[in-house]
């Protein structure tokens, strides 16, 4: 039986095609199950891959035409409809098809949500997308959502985030009742802003394993297994803990050596996961090397041979999120 096709934007982040295909010969040579396919013009694909050929890996690498590209800087909702031949909107529609089961990109990160949502469609009962990063800890890893796609957020939206964090903590991490926390500025229930209380109301009474509200030092720490909040947070949440690593490396090399330190670097976790859709599309760092795109192929991959998609979809199609539960008082 042939194992699933993970489709790759070639011309996505600051490095294409370079980093994009050269990450993908890393992806092919660790994982040989892996089946690729490169999406974006055949001529700048051939000049990355030489002086392999697509030839050389048989059915392992495929290759699909996408004449067009999104620029970092262009106005996501425009940028799909001007180019409807971008490889943002190609290798989505891979997925729509049929032909590939995940999607990744380093590509315009707007674009490629804008793409998706429109083409794949979201999960019953889910009004907004999360972004997912599996944040690394002391003792494994805590699903932190939403790490940039929803800048402004109401509680309901929050309830939705937790469900969908909850649903993949328990199908990736392998966690049967995950703990979820609120990220806030305080442990007691009636710390922060309305926003962050009427949220720790509402998850208090949503059915899941909520543990209240927690602190930015408890991630690290594995205090809980999905953490909560709204997607300015987490960005800047996500992005302090790269710096931080960034700067420790840089300060005393010699920490690289030691075991398990290198799960603190953003090129090691490879990207975060689109949430919510009724596909597996993965969005990698625009500054991503090879390294980091191979990781994020990796993380598509884990989540393939997980089955975290179908898993969460037939959770979300049995039990849908009713708007009785975003508002329940």
């Amino acid at each position: 039986m042939e194992h699933p096709v993970i489709a790759l934007d070639v011309m996505g982040g600051d490095f294409a095609p370079s980093a994009p295909i050269q990450g993908a010969l890393k992806a092919l040579a660790r994982h040989q199950d892996l089946r690729l396919m490169l999406v974006g013009p055949r001529t700048a694909i051939a000049e990355a891959l030489a002086p392999t050929s697509l030839e050389a890996f048989g059915s392992r690498l495929s290759w699909v035409e996408a004449s067009q590209a999104i620029g970092m800087d262009e106005a996501p909702v425009q940028a799909i409809r001007r180019k409807p031949d971008a490889s943002l909107n190609v290798g989505v529609n891979q997925l729509v098809q049929g032909k590939a089961a995940a999607f990744v990109t380093a590509g315009n990160s707007g674009a490629a949500l804008v793409a998706a949502m429109r083409q794949l469609g979201l999960l019953p009962g889910v009004s907004r997308p999360a972004l997912a990063v599996l944040f690394p800890g002391v003792s494994g890893e805590t699903v932190l959502l939403d790490v940039g796609s929803q800048v402004q957020c109401r509680p309901e939206h929050l309830l939705q985030f937790a469900r969908l964090g909850t649903a993949f903590a328990r199908h990736t991490l392998g966690v049967p009742s995950p703990r979820v926390g609120l990220l806030n500025v305080g442990e007691e229930p009636g710390k922060g802003h309305a926003m962050a209380r009427e949220s720790g109301r509402r998850l208090a009474l949503s059915g899941l394993n909520f543990v209240g509200n927690i602190e930015g030092w408890d991630l690290p720490r594995n205090r809980v297994d999905v953490a909560v909040c709204d997607g300015f947070t987490g960005n800047i949440v996500l992005k302090l803990a790269e710096g931080l690593s960034e700067m420790l490396m840089t300060i005393c090399p010699s920490l690289a050596e030691l075991p398990g330190s290198r799960r603190f670097e953003y090129v090691e976790q490879g990207g975060s996961v689109v949430l919510g859709l009724k596909g597996l599309v993965i969005l990698s760092h625009g500054r991503a090397q090879a390294p980091a795109i191979a990781n994020a192929i990796g993380l598509a991959h884990r989540s393939l041979m997980s089955r975290t998609l179908e898993q969460m979809q037939a959770e979300f199609d049995a039990s849908p999120i009713h708007s009785d539960q975003s508002n329940a008082r």
